[in-house]
């Protein structure tokens, strides 16, 4: 008996660019990002926007992908360069994948970031940004700097949303952080499945804005965390030290109401129901973004369909995370919402 197709929307799908030459294991540059790692067969899906790519959605169940380039250490004319094969490649495919642009995120780097945005936007009809975070300022700045003040309101104007999302690690910091006797086949998953989770500056980045009143400064920015980690289940902590700070120093708006109205999740880093619902529990269900991960986990619709027939969803609004017509997750980009296909949006 024939089945009635997911219609899902994903929300964290990878893209590496043909255009971009992967360095050698033997590279000497020690801030090459190491995406020589990467199986043959994982780079040759990460660069398809063809075929291969849409019969893979099919299995999934996909709808729709939200497409960014991985994230690493790239200047202000890298990322320029790398958006405009982003959209060259999606010309043919414009109805299958919606493009959020790779920005600058270096230290003092906000106005770059803010232009290359509104280029995207307004030339490319690319629906949001993405901002590489890493540890350390060798590797991205401080987003509460002032400098990215321009492009806090440049996507506020707009209502587009900026996704934060874990950089690929580089040579140096493989060396540092993994054995060196580790072979190739247990770094690569190691990496692609596991780096983004255990690494995550996510929630140290959250505070930070919030502490620098950036959302009292722009209270309709909208963030995407797209590798939560352990934010969720350190909710509480961070309440608990929040308290503790004098009100005097303290932002005007209180952080729960920055997570409720300024701040969505994705599934990226969910692996079963019990993680799942504990995400569902802390944040409003119109908050929280399906994420599949592909290709590197290329996890279907089997956990979206256990939810919706689980009655967890009984009386509260499913629409961001299932939506409207049985398992869509729709975003819109405001001013640019018809880059997604005319389809009507969440992020309000």
């Amino acid at each position: 008996m024939a089945t009635t197709p997911s219609n899902l929307i994903a929300t964290v799908e990878s893209y590496l660019s043909p255009t971009l030459a992967i360095q050698p294991s033997t590279s000497n540059d020690p801030s090459a990002p190491a995406f020589h790692l990467l199986p043959l067969t994982t780079q040759a899906k990460l660069r398809n926007f063809g075929p291969i790519r849409v019969k893979d959605m099919r299995a999934l169940g996909h709808s729709k992908q939200i497409i960014s380039h991985i994230p690493f250490p790239a200047s202000a004319l890298t990322c320029a360069k790398l958006n405009d094969a982003l959209y060259a490649a999606n010309r043919l495919n414009a109805d299958k994948f919606v493009p959020l642009a790779l920005l600058p995120s270096g230290a003092g780097e906000g106005k770059d970031a803010a232009r290359e945005l509104q280029k995207c936007i307004t030339k490319y009809r690319f629906v949001g940004g993405v901002l590489g975070l890493g540890p350390g300022s060798s590797r991205s700045g401080n987003l509460d700097d002032r400098s990215f003040d321009e492009l806090w309101a440049l996507a506020e104007k707009y209502r587009v949303p900026v996704a934060l999302r874990e950089m690929w690690p580089i040579e140096s910091e493989l060396s540092k952080t993994y054995q060196h006797n580790l072979p190739a086949s247990v770094l690569a998953p190691l990496v692609s499945h596991i780096h983004a989770v255990l690494n995550s500056q996510t929630a140290l980045y959250l505070l930070h804005l919030y502490l620098s009143s950036t959302f009292d400064r722009f209270p309709s920015l909208r963030l995407i965390l797209c590798h939560p980690g352990v934010l969720p289940s350190q909710f509480r902590r961070i309440t608990a030290f929040l308290a503790l700070i004098p009100d005097a120093d303290k932002p005007k708006r209180p952080f729960l109401d920055v997570w409720q109205h300024n701040v969505y999740l994705t599934t990226a880093d969910v692996q079963d129901m019990s993680s799942l619902r504990s995400l569902l529990e802390l944040i409003p269900v119109d908050r929280v973004l399906y994420a599949s991960n592909y290709p590197f986990e290329e996890r279907g619709k089997e956990l979206m369909e256990e939810l919706r027939g689980s009655g967890f969803l009984t009386g509260r609004s499913g629409r961001g995370l299932l939506g409207e017509c049985g398992g869509t997750v729709w975003i819109e980009g405001g001013d640019v919402g018809k880059a997604a296909g005319g389809v009507p949006g969440y992020l309000k």
